[in-house]
């Protein structure tokens, strides 16, 4: 100070690391702090540990109850006799719709089981078992749409209920036949036994019920629903069922996930978080599924639409290595997994029919959609999409004051207009690292993809997080310190700048927020995480933590960002472990190294919100993204070099298979007049994956003479194939290898037997005509000529 005047100091800050000593206080953190790259990896390790934490909870199974110690356990499900159940039902073999196996010597031991059971049953129940044959036709929108025509197919009925007349029904189904060659463990012989455990606890015991359960053992539902479409249009009993349960799986194992609910009735999701000891529920699930992105489908459709009442679907999604194979055994299912179902479903069914909602049609209301989700599998979060829109938007209004916050205390330093340019140019740099990632990452995919090295995360997923989540994080992180290198020309802070970035965060993901909240989307519950957390971790660092610019901001920030990455990353565990094994039956028609990759990049753009711009406030930092870097490429080059990067795995504890469909096909094409214009003969490949046929040309050497059937495709009604099932969209990528034809000793005839035409549609009656060894299933594709009806 000389003559009254007092000259400021000019400070020229030339990185990061300069900015973040020259702050108040920082000669007392330079003593103490001269390396602080290990914030970098504190954040680093905290976010991986959290994650494998994740992953071992979500593989929790209780402990199951024995046979041999169930008389300390009264009442309780026993999982080993749902086990024995199993055994016994994948002993018959293949249980496909139509067969001996399934129609006769199945039913044979459902029969004998619940009429055991029926004689050891309490005094205070009733037991009526029917065993009925439907035969019936319906539209199904499933796939490429279809017209689905029965008959005689079974279905084995079990009605428990009070002494006194009951007017009201629970129904529980679950359905006994299988795919073609697979024993149906899972799918659905475990739905089966479990319902069968059930029925026995709560037959024998003395707690009286207000309304019935009917026990829906279906006999088709592998031929798309038809069984429980014959049930519910037709059964006596079906006019008294109000709500529903259902039994699925598209894997083995693991938790059964509720993935379904609806369309109407909260009160079920209700009695599913009061009384359930495991929940594992989401209304995110609901939607992935009903996108269409899943290509499957399950009896909920036709409870739903043709019965018109609600009900919940449940599935096993974990190891869907062995859906619809000859692995789909028994051995593929802990006996946690049992024990964890039989009691969530046996205390969802006796809450159900013990409490007041069933037969009250006061209750019965219509919910335009509900908002749930499981946290860690402890509870259960539920509200009605009303109550989500209020939310959401409160939270906005939470974020938006939390970004006021900050613009109003860093006027002491920045100017407010300066700091909110500034957001919006961070906003585009966090936009356009996630496009660099996902280029990056598509690029790495082709490049495997060339080399012919693709799919080496199908058996073992533990591939993804070096292909894919390493480059990721370092790409992103890299552009981060790029940008900043200009930012702070006008941000000089670190600490001001990375708490730019995190308002640029809350920012797009109250956009994400605003978007759900106008589309009444129920996932919605997962940007409200990211926003609301954020927001109030902020709000409560300005009243109590304003001054902290140190570590101490860092371990709060991880603090506060750890509960949405928490909950976030235990719902991505739940959507991989679905996905990674549909990529083998997919097709080879998408490019699913393509997809995973991305899929990967997007999730972990997103649950490092907040966190990658942690690097800005880090010295340093160069040395800890070198050593993500050379994890990676140490990775790629192990995946090119060597072969532990062999998609598939033959060990028959833990299999995960490539999948073939092969199909000996002989083919006539006939022109209008009824002339033979074409007839081939030879193996009709269905490629499943994108490593389909040549993988096995070693093995197979008729596979170097495969044809495309893409020109087919062109020109033929649906390909001019046999295809089971109407999945042209998806699977239209095959191909024909020439061969002898099949030996059919009666072939089949269709012949045209009346065809009476109408002003607006025509009505054609056809007999056909042939042998089956045991199962008969004709698909018959009808398109009229475009302009003209043919006569």
């Amino acid at each position: 100070m000389e003559d009254g005047v007092r000259f400021r100091q000019n400070r020229v800050f030339k990185n990061s690391d300069e900015a973040l000593y020259t702050l108040p206080g920082a000669t007392k953190r330079r003593k103490t702090l001269t390396d602080n790259t290990q914030y970098l990896l504190f954040v680093l390790i905290f976010f991986l540990s959290a994650s494998i934490i994740i992953i071992v909870v979500e593989k929790y199974l209780p402990e199951p109850q024995l046979i041999s110690s169930e008389g300390s356990y009264p009442g309780r499900f026993v999982a080993e006799r749902a086990r024995n159940h199993i055994v016994n039902l994948t002993s018959l073999g293949p249980r496909v719709a139509g067969s001996y196996e399934n129609e006769v010597l199945a039913v044979r031991y459902l029969t004998t089981v619940i009429n055991d059971i029926a004689q050891t049953a309490s005094p205070n129940h009733r037991i009526t078992v029917d065993i009925t044959k439907h035969s019936g036709a319906f539209p199904l929108t499933f796939l490429d749409g279809m017209t689905n025509v029965y008959r005689n197919v079974q279905n084995v009925i079990v009605k428990l209920g009070p002494k006194k007349y009951a007017e009201h029904s629970l129904l529980l189904n679950c359905h006994f036949d299988t795919f073609v060659e697979s024993p149906g463990g899972s799918d659905d012989g475990a739905g089966c036994a479990v319902m069968l455990e059930i029925l026995r606890v709560m037959a024998q015991s003395p707690k009286m019920f207000k309304y019935n359960i009917i026990f829906l053992f279906n006999g088709a539902e592998e031929n798309l629903l038809q069984a429980s479409h014959g049930f519910i249009t037709q059964h006596l009993w079906a006019k008294e069922v109000k709500a529903f349960i259902n039994l699925e799986a598209c894997g083995a194992g693991g938790r059964e996930l509720l993935f379904q609910a609806g369309p109407d009735d909260p009160w079920m999701i209700e009695i599913y978080s009061e009384t359930v000891p495991y929940p594992y529920a989401s209304s995110l699930a609901q939607e992935i599924f009903q996108s269409g992105i899943v290509p499957g489908d399950t009896d909920f459709r036709i409870f739903r639409d043709f019965g018109k009442i609600s009900g919940v679907d449940f599935a096993w999604s974990t190891n869907g290595y062995v859906y619809h194979t000859r692995f789909d055994t028994v051995h593929q299912i802990p006996l946690g997994s049992l024990q964890r179902t039989g009691d969530n479903i046996l205390a969802l069914s006796q809450g159900i029919t013990s409490g007041h909602y069933l037969g009250n049609t006061f209750l019965q209301t219509t919910a335009s959609g509900l908002v749930f989700f499981d946290f860690l599998g402890a509870f259960v979060v539920r509200w009605p999409q009303y109550v989500a829109s209020i939310v959401n938007l409160l939270s906005i209004f939470a974020g938006a004051y939390s970004i006021y916050l900050n613009i109003h205390y860093i006027r002491r330093e920045l100017k407010s207009y300066t700091y909110i340019l500034q957001v919006f140019v961070c906003i585009g740099i966090i936009l356009s690292s996630w496009l660099i990632s996902l280029f990056s990452v598509t690029f790495i995919a082709l490049v495997f993809t060339k080399l012919g090295k693709v799919m080496s995360w199908y058996a073992r997923p533990a591939w993804l997080f070096f292909l894919y989540v390493c480059p990721t994080v370092s790409i992103s992180m890299l552009w981060f310190m790029f940008a900043a290198r200009y930012q702070r020309k006008e941000v000089q802070s670190p600490w001001i700048l990375y708490q730019m970035y995190s308002d640029a965060y809350s920012i797009i993901w109250m956009l994400i927020l605003f978007c759900c909240l106008i589309l009444e989307i129920r996932s919605g519950f997962i940007p409200l995480h990211w926003v609301i957390f954020p927001a109030i971790g902020n709000i409560i660092r300005h009243g109590f933590f304003e001054k902290w610019r140190d570590w101490r901001w860092i371990c709060y920030q991880v603090g506060v960002l750890s509960l949405p990455y928490i909950q976030s990353f235990y719902l991505s565990i739940g959507a991989l472990n679905l996905f990674i094994p549909i990529m083998g039956r997919s097709g080879a028609s998408i490019n699913s190294e393509v997809v995973i990759a991305n899929m990967i990049s997007i999730l972990f753009c997103l649950m490092l919100s907040f966190t990658m711009p942690i690097v800005l406030l880090v010295r340093n930092a160069g040395r800890v993204i070198s050593v993500v870097i050379g994890l990676f490429l140490l990775s790629a080059a192990v995946l090119i070099l060597t072969p532990l990067g062999f998609p598939y795995s033959g060990d028959v504890t833990s299999p995960a298979p490539q999948r073939f469909m092969i199909i000996h096909t002989q083919r006539h094409y006939y022109d209008a007049q009824g002339s033979i214009r074409y007839s081939g003969t030879g193996y009709w490949i269905v490629d499943l994956d994108m490593n389909s046929p040549h993988s096995v040309q070693a093995m197979v050497p008729e596979v170097g003479a495969i044809i495309p059937t893409t020109k087919d495709c062109e020109e033929q009604l649906f390909c001019g194939l046999p295809y089971l099932m109407p999945v042209t969209t998806f699977l239209w990528k095959t191909s024909w290898i020439p061969g002898p034809a099949p030996i059919i000793n009666i072939p089949t005839k269709l012949h045209l037997v009346s065809k009476i035409i109408n002003k607006d549609h025509a009505t054609f009656t056809f007999n056909v005509t042939g042998k089956y060894k045991s199962v008969q299933e004709t698909n018959m594709i009808v398109v009229g000529s475009l302009g003209r009806v043919s006569k």
